[in-house]
């Protein structure tokens, strides 16, 4: 590794990608690391027991770009398993929205449009973890980081053409802050579906959150296989006050035994104990159905015409949240950088009637009020 990463200097920019499994255990697990920049592809070996060191300190280096495709879950890997956050970052899903290539474009799809070649499927499925990878797989991975460089150059070659650096220097910046790939036991309850929840059992679940995610961290195992979400949902909708009564919860079974019986139980009788005013907010839903449907269709009509007209896909310019926030005159993402100088601006000065929609033969135009 150390000799291929000497040969192939410190470029401009480096592709990257990872392998990784990640059904059997609380992280994914690691398998391999592609890197290529013209005649120079790498695979490293991430199970073999290779000084990563040399690795870490080329990703680090903010003189190399590091390009990926639909980066969260590789820039995930390496920040909870080698502590390391790459940068600068070039994601090329990222690049072909800003550059009107759809929503969520497919790396397949990036690769027929700019490659002419094929997209390699046959290894997808494979077990990234068993050793030897045969020939057809090291193969495999080599495309997808070569095949990488050529979609970023030509997605590069757009970017300065129409003059969106900014805008992608920004959506970069987002998705190098390393905190939204660690754990937080707020957000993680919050995603539990919960109907008609009181502080009490939110805080309840709070606690039946964190100890799940020790168990699973310490037994090195997916959450779902300590616990499932409907039983921990379950258990704080009903708080169990004894072993008899833990044992009636759905998806418990042999669980309520033992240690693992008291530690639950525990957790039950810690969140009872919170005081009240710090038991967790109940939030919520803004409901679409508050605000004027008329205004929101407004708001998305404009919304389509400005994403035509710059040619950016709509999904990233804005959201359904971010309209209804707006639209309640609540803080979002449209009153700032380069979607305000795009669209919120716009959008605000057709809340507040300075800017109307018009259609002429089917076209829809802006004009000031």
């Amino acid at each position: 590794m150390t000799t291929f990463l000497a040969d192939m200097g410190r470029p401009a920019y480096v592709a990257v990608d990872t392998e990784f499994m990640s059904e059997k255990t609380y992280d994914p697990q690691l398998c391999l690391i592609q890197l290529a920049h013209g005649n120079h592809v790498g695979l490293i070996d991430t199970l073999s027991g290779l000084d990563l060191n040399p690795l870490l300190e080329f990703l680090a280096d903010p003189q190399v770009t590091k390009v990926f495709h639909a980066s969260d879950q590789d820039l995930a890997i390496l920040w909870n398993q080698l502590k390391i956050m790459p940068q600068p970052l070039f994601d090329t899903q990222i690049a072909a929205m800003v550059c009107g290539f759809g929503d969520q474009v497919s790396y397949a799809s990036l690769v027929s449009t700019f490659t002419n070649q094929r997209p390699d499927k046959s290894a997808q499925l494979i077990d990234w973890s068993k050793r030897p990878l045969f020939e057809k797989h090291l193969d495999y991975a080599r495309k997808d980081v070569t095949q990488l460089c050529l979609i970023y150059e030509a997605l590069v070659t757009q970017i300065e053409d129409r003059d969106r650096g900014d805008w992608i220097a920004q959506e970069m910046a987002d998705l190098a802050d390393a905190s939204r790939y660690e754990f937080d036991a707020d957000k993680q309850m919050r995603r539990i579906k919960f109907r008609n929840p009181s502080p009490r059992n939110l805080a309840i679940l709070k606690e039946l959150v964190l100890w799940r995610e020790g168990l699973a961290k310490s037994r090195n195992q997916p959450r779902q296989w300590v616990m499932k979400d409907t039983s921990l949902r379950d258990m704080a909708s009903n708080p169990p006050a004894s072993i008899k009564e833990l044992a009636r919860i759905r998806g418990i079974g042999g669980i309520a035994q033992g240690a693992t019986a008291r530690d639950i139980l525990a957790c039950v009788e810690r969140g009872r104990q919170i005081p009240k005013a710090d038991c967790p907010a109940v939030l919520t839903p803004e409901r679409e159905d508050a605000l004027d449907e008329g205004l929101l269709n407004l708001l998305r009509t404009l919304l389509q015409k400005v994403s035509n007209d710059y040619d950016v896909s709509p999904k990233l310019l804005a959201t359904s949240s971010d309209l209804s926030r707006l639209a309640r005159g609540k803080a979002c993402r449209l009153q700032e950088g380069w979607r305000y100088e795009l669209f919120g601006r716009q959008a605000q000065e057709l809340l507040q009637g300075k800017l109307g929609l018009t259609i002429a033969e089917g076209v829809v135009s802006i004009v000031k009020m």
